[in-house]
């Protein structure tokens, strides 16, 4: 039996953290897609069917499609994990696979468009994968005094690691030409495939201090496959009888795509609207992942204070706040949108790791990896939809400023939706097994 609080292996669980989030944050937020753009995929643009393509464009319809295909098949995986007692065996496959493709950006070069897609899929699938069993062992680890604590120690760890390896890789960018004498595309590969070692090297001193007991397979009749695909649909049905859970799910998807699309968008806000250089926004994601590691860790300390559900409102408030005042910043003035990014960051990391323990504190014992796999693709399904409507309304106006109170608005609406949330309830073995 997995031994509850236990320090080392609480200290490995959060390393995955450090570990995972150079290839977040290096990788899919700062490097890879201005890579991709601008060296990967010709000039000219990238034809398919007839039709010409932007490297933007391409891009976004990569990472929109491989979120809706993780949707479809991650809880099921999850499940997979809980009925043949193997959460920790594929926590370590996805994880390691992930690590390995993602260090393989280096070999992406200009034109291989197809080859650097084909790639981030695969990564992004061991990613995904990974945080759906990386995730579900929450609970086992954890009792209900501490598990707030640890949720945001893993997201500060993850803070500390990707803003590390960000600090690193800027500096290989911005020296590699001049003191290496190697090209800015050579830098800017060498970073990114430096994510994915930084990744799986970590990854290795993480899982050898995790002691977590596997539970017994499930008995079950036919394959593991079929039957962890029939629990999803039974599964969905028994979350209406628990309105406090499906509560929260739907403010979660409100506030958390309006999080997720300040931070996804910000990048290009910054550069079409108020004229910032790829320095300056590196070093803008450098100061939120470190500021956000205060956050995380203050939101823990906040969360036994004052509630979880007031952790949450304040957090929500606080982006809500930054959401609206970037639509006045003046263009080319960097050191608002640093002050910006400080607020930011101390509401990103309370939210995201208070959002975490209140939801894997409600699920019955038995059925985490099948929850989470929901949770955790659920995040990166409601992401698609803020950056859609943020393009629309900037199309719609003409004026991409316009379309930051309408994101925001879903902080508003999360917030309404949660106060339905009964926060001190969790669905018990019992009752889950009555249904």
């Amino acid at each position: 039996m997995t031994e509850k609080n236990n320090k080392k292996t609480i200290f490995g669980w959060s390393l995955y953290d450090w570990a995972k989030s150079a290839y977040e944050t290096t990788t899919l937020g700062a490097i890879l897609p201005v890579y991709f753009v601008s060296v990967v995929v010709p000039a000219e643009g990238f034809s398919f069917r007839g039709n010409l393509y932007t490297g933007a464009e391409v891009w976004g319809f990569a990472i929109g499609s491989a979120l809706f295909i993780f949707f479809l098949i991650m809880p099921t995986i999850g499940a997979i994990g809980d009925l043949s007692g193997n959460r920790m065996r594929l926590f370590k496959i996805f994880a390691y696979g992930g690590a390995v493709f993602a260090s393989t950006f280096y070999f992406a070069t200009s034109g291989d468009v197809i080859f650097t897609l084909g790639i981030y899929f695969l990564a992004q699938f061991g990613a995904t994968g990974s945080n759906v069993f990386y995730d579900s062992v929450l609970k086992d680890i954890t009792t209900d005094d501490t598990i707030d604590k640890v949720s945001a120690r893993g997201y500060a760890l993850g803070y500390l690691g990707g803003g590390l390896q960000l600090v690193l890789s800027l500096a290989l960018i911005q020296l590699g030409p001049d003191m290496l004498g190697i090209e800015a595309a050579m830098a800017s590969r060498i970073a990114i495939s430096s994510a994915g070692l930084w990744w799986l090297i970590f990854s290795i001193m993480s899982f050898s201090r995790m002691k977590i007991t596997e539970s017994k397979p499930i008995v079950i009749e036919g394959s593991v496959f079929s039957n962890a695909y029939a629990k999803n649909f039974r599964t969905l049905k028994k979350i209406r009888q628990f309105p406090f859970l499906m509560y929260f799910l739907i403010a979660y998807l409100f506030y958390w795509d309006g999080l997720q699309t300040v931070i996804n968008m910000s990048a290009a806000f910054f550069t079409e609207v108020l004229l910032l250089d790829q320095t300056q926004i590196i070093i803008v994601f450098i100061v939120v992942q470190f500021v956000a590691y205060f956050g995380a860790k203050l939101a823990g300390v906040m969360a036994q204070k004052i509630g979880q559900k007031n952790t949450l409102y304040y957090t929500m408030f606080l982006i809500f706040l930054v959401g609206n005042a970037a639509a006045f910043i003046p263009e080319k003035q960097f050191l608002p949108v640093i002050g910006l990014g400080v607020f930011t960051a101390m509401g990103m990391g309370g939210l995201q790791s208070v959002s975490r323990s209140v939801y894997a504190s409600m699920l019955p014992k038995g059925a985490e990896g099948e929850f989470m796999g929901f949770f955790s693709v659920l995040s990166r399904f409601s992401a698609i939809w803020g950056p859609l409507i943020y393009s629309y309304v900037s199309v719609s106006t003409g004026n991409p400023r316009l379309s930051l109170p309408v994101i925001t608005s879903f902080f508003v609406i999360g917030f309404l939706i949660l106060r339905k949330v009964d926060m001190d309830k969790t669905i018990s073995e019992e009752e889950w097994a009555a249904i």
